[in-house]
């Protein structure tokens, strides 16, 4: 069976330290200039979340959720009334002080992403990024990962999907980050 062309970025799977991906997520601002979509990798840029492109090697984590600040700079929760409608940060509509992205720290969690083109990893292979721009009208993230260049990643699982053939291409794969690239390390 042919694997399914459906990228969504970056999907945080489990932890190793058992921890619920829930109790990991985390708030901070967004940069100016760019769009930020659920699932996009997000790198540490003078302070603040800005979306991941090739080679980068200031990982933060994945973005999870978009929020509004109050008028004291305090998030909102990524569930308020006022940001309901939003599925990604759109910096052409947004000052971005009045935004923060939520995302999972890269440490300790493993992610499923699919591939780009046809891969042939195994366990312990590293990859790269590959970015793309989102899907505005699912908010979704594009991102997808392919042949290493700079060990962005590396491959801790293939998972076992009816439709999942990782040696095709859009094969998925279960990845962490690599401590190289990670912004922090714990």
């Amino acid at each position: 069976m042919a694997n399914v062309d459906r990228p969504n970025g970056f999907r945080p799977v489990k932890t190793l330290s058992g921890a619920p991906v829930t109790s990991l997520i985390r708030a901070i601002g967004v940069a100016d200039g760019e769009d930020i979509f659920r699932g996009d990798i997000v790198n540490l840029e003078s302070g603040l979340a800005d979306p991941g492109a090739t080679n980068d090697a200031a990982i933060l984590g994945v973005a999870v959720g978009i929020g509004k600040v109050n008028a004291d700079g305090i998030p909102l929760g990524p569930f308020n009334p006022d940001a309901l409608m939003t599925s990604f940060y759109d910096d052409s509509a947004s000052t971005h002080t009045d935004w923060v992205c939520y995302y999972v720290p890269a440490d300790d969690v493993i992610f499923e992403a699919q591939t780009a083109t046809a891969l042939t990893l195994v366990v312990g292979d590293t990859c790269d990024l590959s970015d793309a721009t989102g899907d505005s009208s699912s908010g979704q993230s594009r991102q997808e990962i392919t042949t290493s260049s700079n060990a962005d990643f590396t491959v801790v699982e293939i998972p076992h999907y009816v439709d999942n053939d990782p040696t095709a291409v859009w094969g998925r794969y279960w990845v962490m980050v690599t401590r190289a690239e990670q912004a922090f390390h714990v």
